[in-house]
């Protein structure tokens, strides 16, 4: 029988980011920074109770290079140096505080923490259930089917945005199975991903609704203004390996969660070890 419930799979170092910026200077009984800690277990409990899901599975970016830095060692690049020893040793701690609540924090080296989330959706839809993605990361646009909805977060998890393939189309102008096709056009500045010179995003989208697809546009290169045609042409291969770098992968050696609520009182002790004394007692009195 299909899940009755959606499987909530949650983008775990995007909404840990984002906790460390918004409370990053919250401070454990020692002093200890506790921020990103702190507002990703809270993000995770408001989560629960929002969207009342058959269970939730944590998506964690692996510390390791990506096969996708192997195709583009520019790959990310601009990020480095972007982190500093607090939000670090928070990330390393994060995993296994999650599971003390009985969640999975799933991590795949040497994948992101996309990829296992795109392997979720499918596994998931496989087992004729439904999923919510809660990412702040467009690329997960690609997703998007009848059986899952992408989650973005406006303000915490009380504000969202629900984006389902129809949400797609209308802020991109493509299908979603085509989002990997126009991130690789237009490129993304987040990614470092440079596409086609000369190409945004509205005229990636009309070449991909006039000609399907990346190889599409390569094939009809000829069709385009003289520059459109040399920015495509001259870059075809390093457009290929743009798209391939866009695409996440669905395959990764990964299980799908049973179905079941959060620990709260283990969750409870484990964040009252750490020193954050006052989310335990939030989270002891949902448990109680």
């Amino acid at each position: 029988m299909a899940p009755s419930k959606p499987l909530l799979i949650v983008d775990g170092d995007a909404l840990a980011h984002r906790a460390y910026y918004a409370l990053g200077h919250v401070t454990s009984r020692d002093g200890r920074p506790v921020g990103l800690l702190q507002g990703t277990i809270s993000m995770l409990a408001g989560a629960w109770d929002a969207f009342t899901p058959r269970a939730i599975a944590v998506a964690i970016d692996s510390r390791e290079a990506s096969p996708r830095h192997a195709l583009v060692p520019a790959y990310q690049a601009q990020r480095v140096g972007e982190v500093d020893d607090d939000l670090i040793s928070q990330l390393d701690a994060l995993p296994d505080l999650i599971r003390a609540f009985g969640i999975p924090a799933i991590c795949v080296p040497p994948w992101e923490a996309d990829d296992v989330c795109a392997t979720l959706t499918t596994l998931e839809e496989a087992a004729r259930g439904t999923a919510l993605v809660l990412t702040h990361d467009r690329d997960a646009y690609q997703l998007a089917s009848e059986r899952t909805t992408i989650v973005r977060p406006v303000s915490g998890v009380t504000e969202v945005e629900h984006i389902d393939p129809a949400g797609v189309v209308e802020r991109y102008g493509v299908r979603s199975d085509q989002v990997p096709d126009l991130i690789a056009l237009r490129g993304d500045p987040s990614d470092n991903i440079p596409g086609a010179k000369g190409i945004g995003a509205k005229t990636a989208a009309e070449l991909l609704q006039r000609y399907e697809d990346l190889e599409g546009v390569i094939a009809h290169a000829g069709d385009l203004t003289p520059a459109r045609s040399r920015a495509v042409t001259d870059a075809a291969d390093e457009l290929r390996t743009y798209k391939v770098i866009a695409t996440m992968q669905r395959d990764l050696p990964v299980d799908l969660p049973v179905s079941a609520e959060p620990d709260w009182a283990a969750g409870a002790e484990a964040c009252d070890a750490a020193g954050m004394g006052r989310l335990a007692v939030r989270l002891a009195a949902r448990a109680a």
